[in-house]
């Protein structure tokens, strides 16, 4: 179903009348990370970045997804008029590693997740020094949310690079699955290679994200599509990293949403 937008209101404040009913105010934000390690000061984080146009406050509901515990819940405010970005580190509630977040709006709104990663311990003025043989770096990367969970998620551009030979650098990536639901969501991951596809079997728990490392499954150097097909609705996004070759720190990196179809009715998940 097509989604339509009219805004109405004055420079400052507007309102959005969205089309389906409720639009706007469900997203989903897969591929979140924070991290810091103190010996290569290799740091990771991320932001919630809202934007509310209506001239009323949006009360952002947030449930926080995890690899190996249940979720846990908060609420935030985003202020009418205007954009909020609130770094992840600073959350009233404990993240580390990799975790995706649900918010539920009172208002529509736009949501987007910024990642960025630096090799200066966090320290982004001007003074900040690396341990890196090749300077001080930063590298960052910025998706909009999935509006709801489906059982049918494809992605088009697909490839791990690893060939010295053939190239200076090296490229991994990881599918990112969160099964918000309170039953196992039993996937079946079809890689399309040009003359043949190969299907692989994964189960991710319920109220879980998993994170599936594709160096493991697909074939290297050569060009895939994905096509994640799950029993339940789920959400699905792809994150690619571009290494030096002889280090495990990041050149660059990007994340994002696979395309999305559904054959199962629309469910909601439990709040």
């Amino acid at each position: 179903m097509a989604l339509t937008v009219v805004l109405i209101g004055c420079e400052r404040y507007e309102s959005l009348q969205v089309q389906p009913a409720g639009s706007l105010r469900t997203h989903y934000l897969l591929d979140f990370e924070s991290h810091r390690d103190p010996g290569t000061l290799h740091t990771m984080d991320g932001w919630l970045v809202v934007f509310n146009p209506a001239s009323r406050p949006a009360n952002l509901d947030l449930t926080v997804y995890f690899e190996d515990r249940e979720p846990e819940r908060f609420r935030l405010e985003a202020r009418p008029g205007a954009t909020t970005a609130w770094r992840a580190s600073d959350w009233p509630v404990r993240v580390s590693g990799r975790f995706a977040l649900r918010a539920e709006a009172s208002e529509p709104v736009i949501a987007q997740a910024t990642l960025g990663w630096n090799n200066s311990g966090g320290v982004h003025e001007p003074d900040a020094a690396a341990r890196s043989p090749r300077g001080i770096r930063e590298a960052a990367s910025s998706y909009l949310s999935i509006p709801a969970p489906a059982d049918r998620w494809i992605l088009a551009d697909g490839i791990v690079l690893l060939d010295p030979a053939a190239t200076w650098y090296r490229e991994s990536e990881w599918t990112i699955i969160l099964n918000p639901n309170d039953e196992p969501a039993d996937l079946d991951l079809a890689v399309f290679y040009s003359p043949f596809t190969r299907h692989h079997a994964a189960t991710v728990p319920p109220r879980r994200l998993k994170t599936i490392r594709m160096d493991d499954l697909v074939i290297a150097n050569h060009h895939y599509g994905l096509r994640v097909a799950s029993d339940r609705p789920v959400a699905v996004q792809s994150r690619r990293n571009v290494y030096w070759p002889d280090s495990p720190e990041l050149m660059t990196f990007w994340s994002v949403p696979l395309a999305s179809f559904s054959a199962l009715p629309a469910t909601s998940p439990a709040p």
